[in-house]
């Protein structure tokens, strides 16, 4: 492995843990012991990162979308139990009861010391990083998403979220319409990133890696379930690490998604859910059963970063009926694992379990 961390022998060994949706509406407090065994992987970490997805606010509106969720503010007050450093907000809920809402939400996150990253008041303050120092090292997060309901995208003159506008288009299978005209299977969708939005984002990364040893881009993106990428993402995990990412930590699926390789540099598409109380939240009928789909496997990625390179734990977890995190064991452990492996072989990771640690490394 080529040196990840430009620094003295003096620096032994960073951890950084990377986690999936968090959606708490309700209080954490008392956490069970087995729900505090996960959440201690977060802060024992030296940098905890996760995607914050609800807003804690009683201001605003709901916007006009399929669903717009928030809770109730009070329940920052349990958020130090997590073990989360920083967290980004660049996704398609934060900014469900609009600007003023998040904004005000933001402000509840930070108070408790937690760093918030992936929205502002301008689209430059919206793509601003956050930089950790970690016994001399600097640990870089920037944020964006792909996922952008009508109004939610910052620009110049715009609050809002850190953009990656995504284009489809609908190719219909000419001769396979004639003899099954209305079959679903005739049309394949095709996604893209927006050119100026994949330029800017990738002048950020290239500008954050300038001051930092390593560099996280942390990313909503992908389809909401199932287990199929999205024609656009790996170009753009491509191109944000040719800007200079050392890894690519995706969320919003609600499923375990693959981990990928590019240039020795890890794609994590999507861990699934770590805190996932939304589903007890008032909704209609099509998002309840939306929610009754979405799997509760999901994993905490340990980056373990020395002079030498990076090594990758994950820990398999479940949700329980609180929508709490617990490790995942035998039958749950064993189907996570498979999932990982078959999922992951196509993208250039090797997945293994010697039945301590799963382990993950380029193939």
């Amino acid at each position: 492995m080529s040196p990840i961390l430009s620094k003295e022998e003096t620096l032994s060994r960073v951890v950084i843990a990377l986690t999936g949706d968090i959606y708490p509406t309700r209080p954490l407090t008392p956490l069970p012991a087995e729900v505090r065994a996960v959440f201690d992987i977060l802060r024992n970490a030296d940098v905890a990162v996760g995607n914050f997805e609800i807003s804690l606010t009683d201001k605003g509106a709901p916007l006009e979308k399929l669903l717009a969720i928030r809770a109730n503010p009070e329940v920052v007050r349990d958020l130090p139990e997590l073990g989360l450093d920083v967290v980004t907000v660049a996704n398609n809920h934060a900014i469900d009861y609009g600007w003023d809402a998040l904004r005000d939400s933001m402000d509840r996150l930070q108070a408790t010391g937690l760093r918030v990253v992936g929205a502002g008041s301008t689209v430059a303050e919206a793509m601003q990083p956050t930089v950790v120092t970690v016994d001399g090292a600097r640990i870089g997060i920037i944020a964006f998403s792909c996922l952008l309901p009508a109004g939610m995208a910052a620009a110049p003159n715009r609050p809002g979220l850190s953009p990656i506008h995504v284009h489809s288009a609908y190719e219909i299978d000419s001769t396979y319409q004639m003899e099954e005209p209305g079959e679903l299977a005739i049309v394949k969708v095709r996604t893209w990133p927006d050119d100026s939005d994949l330029r800017s984002a990738c002048d950020a990364v290239r500008s954050l890696k300038s001051d930092c040893d390593f560099a996280i881009v942390s990313i909503h993106w992908g389809f909401g379930s199932g287990e199929q990428l999205a024609d656009y993402q790996w170009p753009v995990a491509r191109a944000l690490i040719d800007a200079g990412a050392d890894a690519i930590h995706g969320h919003h699926p609600h499923a375990i998604h693959p981990v990928g390789y590019y240039c020795g540099k890890p794609v994590l598409f999507s861990p699934n859910v770590l805190v996932g109380q939304q589903v007890f939240l008032p909704a209609s009928p099509q998002v309840q059963k939306m929610w009754s789909e979405m799997s509760t496997d999901g994993y905490v990625a340990c980056l373990v970063l020395t002079g030498q390179g990076v090594e990758i734990e994950l820990a398999p977890i479940v949700l329980d009926s609180d929508r709490l995190p617990r490790h995942a064991l035998g039958a749950d452990r064993r189907r996570i694992f498979e999932r990982l492996e078959r999922l992951s072989k196509a993208h250039g990771a090797r997945i293994t379990d010697n039945g301590e640690r799963i382990a993950v490394m380029p193939s």
